[in-house]
């Protein structure tokens, strides 16, 4: 199977020194899995858009919101290009080690530009202008754009200031993030967000080596048991298989009031092919059909 070769490559990159780098290159040049889609820009600049319009309905932000914080932000930052484009004055952004590709991003701004008439139709207002020349520093990004990028750093304990930004966010991070984990860095950010402000998390909840091979579901992972699991997951590609129940009860742990939420649900189709699947032990009667199958889900939260 196609994705136990990817998955077994990214587990020996992960124990190399530069394994990050060897990584990307794989992506880069035999996956071809970066840079992303243009495509998918113009879905990270709709997940924009809805974090912005959360900000407004249900926070006390009549203007939107003016400073952002996201962890996770990843190698073409797009949300942080989106955010800066719907009138977002400053935003920080912090990764678990130095993630951001100067070329990716570049990339990216590429994309997003060439789109601009369907983005203003999104946002369903103007934008405001990227830069001609793309950073090629954190120094630029910062003096450019506003955005503070800063790795390697603690996502659990952030040392920023308590209360001081209006938008909390994080896209597509959730799921990569060890369990253990994740209940501080929900800590933080209920610490972060300003009594104004809104907590936005989207995330997947799919087995994400069926983006690569085809010929496996996109709940295979749930058929391993931790042993198989442990083999095969790397830390370049890291997945910790929380089920929707699990999240939700560690957004309400950590003091996150939900006031909005959206679920991708299993189909008729899913709900049969779970049905099916020889579950691991971790997963077979814990859950319903339904909550073992969403696929992906966005809520939003104000602190509590």
């Amino acid at each position: 199977m196609k994705w136990l070769a990817k998955a077994g490559l990214q587990k020996v990159f992960s124990g190399l020194p530069r394994g990050q780098r060897f990584n990307y290159i794989f992506q880069r040049y035999v996956t071809h899995g970066l840079p992303r889609p243009a495509e998918l820009m113009v879905e990270y600049f709709g997940n924009a858009v809805q974090y912005l319009h959360a900000a407004s309905l249900w926070g006390e932000l009549p203007r939107g919101p003016r400073w952002a914080y996201e962890f996770g932000a990843g190698q073409d930052l797009a949300t942080a290009l989106s955010l800066y484009a719907l009138g977002v004055e400053s935003q920080v952004l912090v990764d678990l080690r130095p993630l951001a590709q100067w070329n990716l991003l570049a990339q990216a701004m590429d994309d997003l530009k060439a789109r601009r008439p369907r983005l203003r139709a999104l946002a369903g207002r103007e934008l405001r202008p990227w830069p001609e020349q793309a950073p090629a520093s954190t120094a630029q990004l910062e003096r450019a754009l506003g955005i503070s990028y800063r790795a390697p750093a603690d996502a659990r304990a952030t040392g920023l200031v308590a209360g001081s930004f209006d938008l909390v966010s994080s896209s597509h991070v959730l799921e990569h993030i060890p369990a253990a984990d994740l209940p501080a860095i929900l800590a933080e950010c209920r610490r972060l967000v300003s009594p104004q402000g809104v907590v936005c998390h989207l995330w997947n909840m799919q087995d994400h080596y069926a983006d690569f091979d085809p010929s496996i579901s996109v709940y295979n992972f749930l058929t391993l048991d931790e042993a198989r699991w442990g083999l095969v997951n790397s830390g370049l590609h890291y997945q910790n298989r929380l089920r929707l129940p699990d999240y939700l009860a560690m957004f309400k742990d950590a003091g996150l009031k939900q006031v909005y939420r959206q679920v991708w649900w299993p189909s008729r189709e899913d709900l049969e092919l779970l049905s099916r699947l020889p579950l691991a032990a971790r997963f077979a009667g814990r859950y319903s059909p339904r909550e073992l199958g969403a696929r992906m889900a966005l809520a939003v939260f104000k602190a509590d």
